[in-house]
């Protein structure tokens, strides 16, 4: 990558985090730069420390989708290190391949009410998820 560029990608991630603290949401930002470069940050502006742990998560884990009984079930396919909030969720991982996700919460958010009809997947275990079962960028 060229100088010129990584300065560019400096300055407007140093840009970005210093007006952070007037923000309450969270924020990301993605640079697609030459050569398929992909970069991108994230905030967490939260007013609390969220008393983050790290977990490491072997593959092969049966796990669950934490919406009672028709919860969505599944087997991980990959192992995975993940920050958890509070104990309760993933805010960000990444798993044996590669694939990083994280989390952004919008306390606006309205969703549909659970019906059961369908094996549920609740918020809490959604970016595990896709870590433990996805390998990269596919679907």
């Amino acid at each position: 990558m060229k100088r010129e560029h990584l300065a560019t990608i400096l300055v407007f991630v140093l840009l970005v985090f210093t007006q952070i603290s007037d923000s309450t949401a969270c924020t990301r930002v993605v640079y697609e730069g030459p050569n398929g470069t992909i970069i991108t940050a994230r905030s967490m502006d939260w007013k609390d420390d969220i008393l983050s742990n790290m977990w490491l998560f072997p593959r092969g884990m049966e796990r669950n989708g934490a919406a009672g009984p028709n919860s969505l079930k599944w087997k991980s396919r990959y192992g995975s290190v993940i920050l958890s909030g509070y104990d309760i969720c993933t805010t960000d991982g990444m798993n044996e391949k590669g694939l990083v996700a994280n989390l952004l919460w919008l306390v606006e958010s309205e969703y549909p009410d659970f019906d059961g009809s369908k094996p549920g997947l609740s918020e809490s275990p959604l970016l595990t998820s896709r870590i433990f079962q996805v390998r990269d960028g596919e679907p």
